[in-house]
């Protein structure tokens, strides 16, 4: 029985109404740890109505968040496609629209239940986003419940919420339980309730486990959880206690297949016996989980670090040996215990693994977090490993977690171990990268010393991708500082080489430089001579345009520059291809927004000429 708890229902009753009715919505469950956010849930999903389908999935505390952790325990039961696009792991353009496709389609009204958000990983705060601002549209209703206690202002969280339509999100903050419901629950369990809720604070699951702990005296309970937990389990047999540790080195849930290779075969009673005593709880699935995060964590202490060590290495052994067809899934619950097993080799081995993974999922910020987590064990690296791993950091924390030094110096060790090593290929997109982190922080020097450094340790070596960036990188440099004929020399480099090698990203990012360049006062007069040229292309080839003069307003300038770029880049002049180089722009370039707005700006302006053609 719940108690205080009849308003917080009522709205998530009211909610799921809406959905069935085509109305979804986004409710906030909040509340500090304990206050009985997953009790209150609990209580709605058995209320809701037989109709509606309810879907749980869990955040979990791993040191590096699961990439998409409540999808991946809802996938298979919501849709087999959406299941399968997760065993794939689709990037999220694929991804995203298909759930949404089956959420649209849906023939009842369908409650995703996404526990302990505050913990999410960026792909899933993406999710939610995607989800959170279409809800209104979809028979959904998206219950998040968080800590309110665990984010702040500069939590990921806090920015996603902000980005909701307020008219589809409905917050419900639990409060501690009144005194008189605090009465109530000692007198049910036949205890005194002198002093109970001054010791608790009204903290739901601090009574429940005090008042399981056997104490005698309310007034004599220690102000920790943890003793009273300690307590509780010293009560227990051996082997009761034993599932409970061992259960406790698993953040979130232990499915059935992991159960037997830590406990053995007296697993199930055992097991079944901690349920019993109302310790655990086991799921629809088989999977069981400590009733509270906070019992978990006040078990896992009372273990010593060898114990903890040997428990995690135990765990990871086990879900190695699960079929390849969910490997990818559970690499970041390999990492998280391969590194609690201090097993230097394991977490090389799988931490680039995973943040890989990650990656391709779009969330950055635990890519890099499962790097860094490879960096601690980077002495037991061979040289090539070493550097690999700090670039692949530097790169993704340059995107995800902005900052500056240990990026920057990152660069550099990675530079270092790769001119020892030989490689001069390598060296080249890391000088790139320093010039434009020196750049964001202001420093124009540095940056474009570090980029004339690139040009020249590649110019060193057979044309390739590595040099055609590098003089991107450098017509970009010129055009932030307003030089733009060496902007457009350097960008036409790039464009030329990397046409020859196939490379888009790089060719996209120097049309960008390029065609900012030529928006600018100084060279847009010679603009004026893109339309002659266009309306003559049918019968005048571009070598004879170079020869016509163009008509021009008193400060234009002649334009050669204008027609060799425009051949360069539409080469068989009866279309443009800035509209499509725009959107790849965009996906592709960590300052996509700026380089989507400057080439919508080309665009616009060639979009006349397209006409007159």
């Amino acid at each position: 029985m719940l108690l205080d708890r009849e308003g917080p229902l009522e709205t998530l009753l009211s909610a799921m109404r809406s959905a069935a009715a085509g109305h979804g919505s986004t409710v906030l469950l909040e509340g500090e740890a304990g206050i009985g956010k997953t009790s209150l849930l609990r209580e709605f999903a058995e209320h809701a109505d037989k109709g509606c389908q309810v879907l749980w999935g869990w955040c979990e505390a791993l040191f590096t968040p699961c990439p998409l952790g409540p999808m991946q325990d809802i996938g298979q039961l919501l849709d087999p496609r959406v299941a399968a696009l997760l065993d794939q792991a689709a990037p999220p353009e694929r991804l995203f629209p298909a759930l949404l496709n089956v959420l649209q389609h849906a023939s009842v009204a369908i409650v995703l239940i996404f526990e302990d958000v505050h913990w999410a990983d960026n792909a899933t705060l993406d999710l939610i986003k995607y989800l959170g601002r279409r809800i209104s549209l979809l028979p959904v209703v998206l219950v998040l419940s968080l800590r309110s206690d665990e984010i702040g202002a500069d939590h990921p969280l806090t920015h996603v919420l902000g980005d909701l339509p307020s008219a589809s999100v409905t917050r419900i903050a639990l409060e501690p339980l009144s005194p008189e419901a605090v009465t109530v629950l000692a007198e049910q369990a036949g205890r005194c309730a002198a002093d109970l809720y001054r010791v608790t604070e009204g903290n739901p699951f601090f009574i429940t486990e005090l008042l399981a702990s056997g104490e005698a005296e309310p007034g004599r309970i220690p102000d920790s959880i943890r003793d009273a937990v300690w307590t509780r389990l010293s009560r227990l047999t051996a082997g009761e206690r034993k599932v409970l540790e061992v259960i406790s080195i698993v953040p979130g849930s232990v499915e059935p297949w992991l159960i037997r290779p830590l406990l053995g075969v007296e697993a199930e009673a055992l097991v079944d016996q901690c349920v019993a005593r109302g310790l655990l709880r086991q799921d629809d699935q088989g999977a069981v989980m400590f009733r509270h995060e906070l019992a978990r964590q006040a078990t896992l202490d009372r273990l010593p670090p060898n114990v903890q060590r040997s428990l995690h290495a135990k765990v990871e052994a086990a879900i190695s040996q699960l079929p390849t067809t969910h490997a990818s899934a559970l690499l970041s619950r390999r990492v998280h215990h391969a590194a609690g097993a201090d097993d230097g080799a394991r977490v090389l081995e799988l931490a680039p693994q995973a943040a890989a993974h990650a990656v391709r999922l779009g969330a950055h910020r635990e890519g890099a977090s499962h790097l860094a987590t490879a960096l601690r064990y980077v002495a037991q690296a061979t040289p090539e490993l070493a550097a690999q791993l700090y670039e692949d950091w530097a790169y993704e924390a340059g995107l995800a977690l902005l900052v500056y030094e240990p990026v920057i110096e990152a660069h550099h060790r990675a530079i270092a171990i790769w001119r020892e090593l030989g490689r001069t290929d390598r060296i080249g997109p890391n000088l790139c990268r320093l010039s434009r982190l020196h750049w964001r922080r202001g420093e124009g020097q540095p940056a474009e010393d570090y980029a004339d450094q690139a040009v020249r340790e590649m110019e060193k070596l057979p044309p390739g991708s590595e040099l055609a960036m590098a003089y991107s990188t450098r017509s970009q440099l010129h055009m932030l500082h307003y030089r733009f004929d060496d902007a457009i020399d350097w960008g036409l480099r790039a464009i030329s080489l990397a046409d020859q090698l196939g490379e888009i990203e790089t060719r996209v990012h120097a049309l960008n430089n390029v065609g900012t360049a030529l928006l600018s006062p100084t060279v847009r007069a010679a603009a004026s001579g893109w339309r002659k040229a266009w309306r003559w292309r049918s019968s005048t080839d571009f070598t004879t345009m170079r020869r016509e003069p163009t008509p021009t307003s008193r400060n234009a300038r002649p334009c050669p520059r204008t027609l060799s770029w425009l051949n360069a880049c539409c080469p068989k002049a009866s279309h443009s291809p800035l509209g499509t180089i725009s959107i790849q722009r965009r996906n592709t370039c960590s300052a996509g927004r700026r380089s989507f707005a400057w080439s919508r700006a080309v665009f616009a302006k060639l979009r006349p000429l397209r006409r007159a053609s």
